[in-house]
């Protein structure tokens, strides 16, 4: 069985799982490779990961490629075709091509292709996890080929990283930053800190610098202190030198912020289970009995909240006032101001680590899929299956037109999940 670097979690369990349908997967299958293909021939036609030609990703220069890498790697894990394997190991070159000279990403690529010899220098940034999703795809090429070049780009990204935390663990966005600028406060919004830190732990997993424990350690240490008080005691999207919420751009007002909130929750979690250190967990009850009560509907939450009062906030950037209280259609559109965010199952991975405690737990999480989970996945899943798979499904119009690469990524993980559960039935049974 081939090592996989990176694996979507498949642990939900749903009892009365049906037996699988053989022609279902087949089917599946061929659809998902049919659709893949699609994809590679129309913007990898001879083989080459060049980012002019990724433009449907609709994505920052740099952002595109880790779109590419993981349908590919998902398509080849699924299938065991090795076509998939050499596109993905494109995308991964690619990757290691296109970050800059210092070692961190910007949002254009130093080279839009792997053997390109024009360059573009730009300012590094870790907004939208650009370097994290970078090194994720270089470590999984790392995992399928041994390749040393590989984590060695993982590696000096790593570097970079290091050395772009504030000694307090936090970071800011960009690097060099337009100063004075919201760009150079310590961030939360669009994952800065929290995907430095989980590039970090992820580098970790491969080589046992003791620099990247402590720069992980202080992350979380920063976590615990810059906490805000009840009765919003989660995390703001950044913050000025003095702890306090800071502007962002005109739509970001110094507010507690439920979304990166949530993802603390986990980040804390896991720096828990690395380190075994009870001090990170510390700040979680009040993080998730402040969301839970800040529901602004069943399953949905605003993304501000007012730090004195905890009532929900809401902005217009284009008409007096800009802070409100009420949505109306004078609010700025162009943003998520409420949405439908992941708690509930941070609020389980939490729930379920008080339950069974942290060696468990880890134990639990890095199992492989049983044949319990793959069966009840399996059931769950196979009425979607075959209906995005059938002759006139979604798949089939996208082996006929891929159109946009970020529509296609879901489908196609989510097929392959299902493949991958039907393949543990098969070697099981």
């Amino acid at each position: 069985m081939r090592p996989v670097l990176v694996v979507v979690a498949l642990t939900a369990f749903c009892a009365g799982a049906g037996a699988l349908d053989e022609e279902v997967a087949a089917q599946a299958a061929a659809r998902l490779a049919a659709a893949v293909d699609a994809l590679a021939a129309r913007d990898m036609p001879d083989g080459v990961a060049d980012i002019d030609r990724m433009v449907e990703a609709n994505l920052y220069e740099t952002e595109r490629p880790p779109v590419y890498a993981g349908i590919f790697a998902a398509a080849y894990d699924a299938t065991g075709e090795e076509r998939f394997l050499h596109h993905f190991l494109a995308v991964a070159d690619l990757c290691v091509a296109m970050k800059q000279r210092q070692g961190g990403y910007g949002r254009r690529a130093f080279r839009k292709r792997a053997d390109a010899t024009d360059t573009q220098p730009d300012a590094m940034t870790f907004r939208n996890a650009r370097s994290l999703k970078a090194v994720t795809v270089v470590l999984q090429a790392y995992h399928y080929t041994g390749e040393r070049q590989y984590l060695d780009s993982a590696l000096a990204t790593a570097e970079f990283t290091l050395s772009a935390q504030h000694p307090e663990g936090a970071w800011h966005s960009d690097y060099p930053a337009p100063s004075p600028s919201y760009l150079e406060l310590p961030m939360i919004n669009d994952q800065v800190t929290i995907s430095s830190v989980r590039e970090l732990m992820l580098v970790h997993e491969h080589s046992p610098d003791q620099r990247y424990l402590d720069a992980i350690e202080r992350t979380g240490q920063w976590f615990i202190d810059w906490q805000l008080p009840e009765p919003t005691p989660g995390w703001a999207q950044q913050y000025s030198w003095d702890r306090k919420p800071a502007w962002g751009r005109r739509f970001e007002p110094p507010a507690a912020c439920s979304a990166p909130s949530m993802e603390i929750i986990d980040v804390l979690i896991d720096i828990h289970l690395l380190t075994g250190d009870e001090r990170f967990v510390g700040p979680i009850p009040a993080a998730v009995a402040w969301l839970d009560r800040a529901r602004t509907g069943p399953h949905e939450w605003a993304r501000f909240y007012e730090m004195k009062t905890g009532r929900p906030l809401y902005t217009s950037i284009d008409h007096v006032p800009w802070l409100r209280y009420t949505r109306d259609d004078e609010l700025y559109a162009g943003y998520a101001q409420w949405g439908s965010w992941s708690f509930e199952t941070r609020r389980a991975r939490w729930e379920r680590l008080q339950e069974i405690g942290r060696e468990a737990l880890i134990a639990e999480e890095a199992a492989p899929l049983s044949t319990e989970q793959a069966a009840a996945l399996v059931g769950r899943e196979e009425d979607w299956v075959r209906e995005v798979c059938a002759p006139d499904g979604a798949l089939a119009a996208w082996a006929d037109d891929p159109g946009k690469v970020t529509a296609l990524t879901g489908p196609v993980r989510r097929v392959a999940n299902y493949l991958l559960a039907a393949e543990t039935l098969r070697v099981e049974q």
